[in-house]
């Protein structure tokens, strides 16, 4: 584990509400962090759904995150990425929202021995970015990580993967930074993927836990090949997935044996729109954003089609979509029981 990752005692800004810790702490940060007031969470979603966050933080160092923990004390905060498996309330999240940016979103060459080699990535870091970068060095056994959209600590908080690959796989350990008592104090600990007990779009993590960021392993490898593949599996997900449209990718986990989008079309859901929101007609598994959905649209498509597969299959439905700053599972079920109602 970095060194640099270890916190030390910083209690300047314990003192007076949010606002005016907050007002001390941007004072006292560097140039890579930013704090900015009621900004539009719908900018940070790829569903572009969300009302405003009362305050929106990118912290850039470690140092700062530190201080900015520190600043915080107990107030509610929400630790995002691209916002690409994300839905925000439509009313917005009164606390605080923060991305990882700038030195917390890089990596590194940490050993190499051979043909192999580890690197350790920042949990800001994108996804993309880093599999071009280890392509480009030669390289491979990342590219699957290409092909989602989103950062390296969302990856590991959803053990995020492709039909080929999870990263659980390449996943070393990561560094989890884990609150106590009332935040009043973090440690940093290091979990192997096994402790996190990494499964099919899923990993344990403390209550409130932060991913800093982990160790990856590649090895040397041909790169035209892996480029190849990443730009065929790319074109393929074109030709059968409404990418370029507002959505957050794959709604629901695939359950054993079967495909959420075959279960959502044999209801006959494609297609389907509540308000602005409608499972695309490309893939039933990609609830998209048409026409200013709200939050509740799209959770009253995905409740509807929980609760047909259900009735129809005895199947149920897993989110892939994380609900940030609202109980969105307890909406949805609420809304299920409203369609299970009108079939009554």
């Amino acid at each position: 584990m970095s060194k640099t990752l270890h916190r030390r005692s910083i209690e300047w800004c314990r003192s007076g509400d949010l606002q005016s810790r907050l007002n001390q702490w941007q004072k006292r940060i560097s140039s890579a962090s930013e704090l900015r007031t009621e900004e539009p969470l719908s900018k940070h979603s790829w569903l572009r759904i969300g009302g405003p966050a009362r305050f929106w933080v990118e912290v850039g160092t470690i140092e700062d995150l530190w201080s900015f923990l520190a600043a915080i004390e107990d107030a509610p905060l929400f630790c995002v990425g691209l916002g690409s498996n994300t839905l925000f309330p439509d009313a917005g999240i009164d606390g605080v929202v923060m991305r990882l940016v700038g030195d917390l979103a890089k990596w590194s060459l940490k050993s190499e021995s051979q043909d192999q080699a580890v690197f350790e990535v920042m949990g800001g870091a994108i996804n993309a970015h880093l599999v071009r970068s280890l392509l480009k060095k030669g390289w491979v056994g990342a590219e699957f990580l290409r092909l989602i959209p989103g950062t390296f600590g969302g990856g590991v908080v959803l053990n995020a993967g492709t039909k080929e690959k999870e990263l659980t796989e390449i996943l070393g350990a990561a560094w989890l930074a884990i609150p106590e008592k009332n935040k009043e104090r973090w440690t940093v600990e290091e979990r192997s993927a096994e402790e996190l007990k990494m499964r099919y779009r899923h990993a344990s993590l403390p209550e409130g836990a932060l991913v800093l960021g982990g160790r990856i392993a590649v090895k040397r490898g041909d790169v035209d090949v892996a480029r190849k593949l990443v730009k065929d599996d790319k074109e393929r997900r074109n030709r059968t997935q409404p990418y370029r449209l507002a959505s957050v990718g794959s709604t629901f986990a695939n359950p054993p044996g079967d495909y959420a989008g075959r279960l959502i079309e044999a209801v006959g859901l494609k297609g389907h729109a509540i308000g602005g929101a409608q499972v695309s007609s490309l893939h039933a598994n990609f609830f998209i954003n048409d026409s200013d959905a709200t939050a509740e649209d799209f959770l009253s498509l995905m409740a509807l089609a929980r609760y047909r597969v259900r009735r129809d299959f005895n199947i149920e439905m897993r989110p892939e979509v994380r609900f940030v700053g609202f109980d969105g599972r307890a909406r949805m079920r609420d809304l299920e029981q409203q369609w299970e109602d009108r079939d009554v």
